[in-house]
């Protein structure tokens, strides 16, 4: 396999990986495409409601503090009177969305990461993550996608944190600067990801369908802005050429 060339990137010297974030980067899991019954559907909630409230605790389980789905469920409904059994098939529900997006990948999102790795770059996934996030994880293409994978809840650490990112580089065996990050910029993962010294590139691919208006805010936080995970092949002057 031939090593990337040692050309600057950016003004910052050779570039050795690309690491990338999971949700709303590289799949979508709110993708009509792969609709399904939802928790919301389950609970006969707005999912900015739900979410809400999913997220309000997220340090818990997002460390991996918390670590039964049913529980991290009830925790999140607590006070709304929800049924255990209607509990138990909200969290069934939301396991299985996600694991429908991760196995309904676009194709030419795993053609690029293959092509990357052909071209002699190490890749990576840093991802915020709880256990339902990655109960369906095993199996996926995706998970043999990559040379290191660091999910939040494995590591008990959380995007922004720098160190999830300097963890992701040394696991690369390579210098924080070697690296470039790409994300949809939640979590402020972008300022995380440039604090520990990676260049941070936001992808608008998936985000602009849903969260427009955060675009420009979110873009102050990146050194590039791409409209399509496919730009990567442009952005980097020495990468594999698309195939025809």
């Amino acid at each position: 396999m031939p090593a990337p060339p040692e050309t600057p990137f950016l003004g910052r010297g050779p570039l050795g990986a690309v690491v990338f974030d999971l949700f709303f980067t590289l799949i979508n899991p709110l993708d009509q495409r792969v609709a399904g019954e939802s928790e919301y559907a389950v609970l006969g909630m707005d999912r900015e409601d739900f979410e809400a409230r999913y997220t309000a605790d997220y340090e818990t389980w997002g460390r991996g503090k918390l670590r039964d789905p049913v529980q991290i469920m009830t925790r999140t409904l607590r006070g709304l009177g929800v049924s255990p059994d209607r509990i138990c098939r909200a969290a069934e529900a939301r396991m299985e969305r996600i694991r429908r997006a991760i196995y309904g990948i676009e194709e030419k999102n795993l053609t690029l990461l293959r092509e990357l790795r052909e071209g002699g770059y190490k890749i990576a996934l840093v991802s915020n993550a709880d256990v339902m996030d990655i109960r369906y994880w095993p199996g996926s293409a995706l998970s043999r996608a990559f040379d290191q994978i660091i999910f939040s809840c494995e590591e008990g650490l959380l995007k922004p944190d720098p160190r999830i990112f300097a963890l992701a580089a040394e696991k690369l065996r390579l210098e924080s600067r070697a690296c470039l990050y790409v994300g949809d910029g939640g979590h402020r993962e972008l300022t995380g990801a440039r604090a520990a010294g990676m260049i941070p590139v936001l992808t608008t691919e998936y985000i602009s369908r849903i969260w427009p208006e955060k675009i420009e805010a979110l873009g102050k936080d990146a050194d590039r802005v791409i409209q399509s995970l496919d730009e990567i092949r442009r952005l980097i002057p020495w990468g594999p050429e698309p195939q025809a």
